[in-house]
């Protein structure tokens, strides 16, 4: 595990990064400590020491950019270590990184509990704000990746949302957290969570971004 060490400002948000090649990860270190935005609490190749990562109570963020595919008679590493992830610090971000545009990859990904998808080849002051919308509870899609997962397709069917759901959703799909979309609407965040969880059971997902991109498609919003 490479061990980073970065100026700590106040606000700088705290993240780690996983990835399966040393060289994207230094090159990914090197470009988030440019500025003192971002304090990198450290940096791996092995899915074992992210575990570790994982046990930092400061982190907010994790960049993951780990194969998707499944190997012959084996998991597929990056999937795997992103529901193990989530299902043990839902708190924290995770940003999937991927090398090239694969639809079932991508949409397994956002299955797994990736809050947000960006390529590796994704400019580094967007990947900026993909990671600053994490941390602050939001989803992100890049748009090379929105351009394939909202493209044209048959138009499923429609669930029944109440005025309340539709409201919310819409906000969903702007990227606003759960305590953004309560301020908007004046009420409880906790209110906001038990309607998102409504809505994803009626929408047959499971994940905010997966929600954003059935609902465009289906034009709920």
């Amino acid at each position: 595990m490479l061990a980073v060490r970065t100026r700590t400002l106040e606000k700088a948000i705290r993240l780690a990064v996983v990835a399966d090649q040393p060289l994207t990860r230094d090159a990914l270190v090197a470009v988030l400590t440019e500025t003192g935005d971002f304090d990198v609490l450290g940096a791996t190749t092995s899915v074992d020491a992210a575990g570790r990562l994982l046990d930092d109570p400061r982190l907010q963020v994790l960049l993951v950019n780990l194969p998707l595919a499944a190997a012959a008679n084996a998991p597929a590493p990056g999937i795997e270590f992103i529901r193990a992830a989530k299902a043990r610090r839902p708190e924290v971000g995770v940003l999937s990184l991927k090398r090239s545009v694969d639809e079932p990859l991508l949409r397994a990904a956002l299955d797994a509990g990736s809050d947000a998808c960006c390529l590796v080849s994704t400019p580094v002051a967007r990947l900026r704000q993909a990671i600053a919308a994490v941390a602050a509870g939001a989803t992100w899609l890049d748009p090379e990746i929105s351009r394939v997962l909202l493209r044209p397709k048959e138009r499923p069917a429609l669930p029944h949302l109440t005025p309340r759901e539709r409201s919310i959703l819409a906000l969903l799909v702007d990227g606003c957290s759960n305590a953004e979309i309560a301020a908007q609407l004046g009420c409880a965040p906790a209110t906001i969570h038990t309607h998102v969880l409504h809505l994803f059971k009626k929408m047959g997902v499971r994940h905010r971004v997966t929600a954003a991109v059935c609902a465009l498609r289906a034009g709920l919003v």
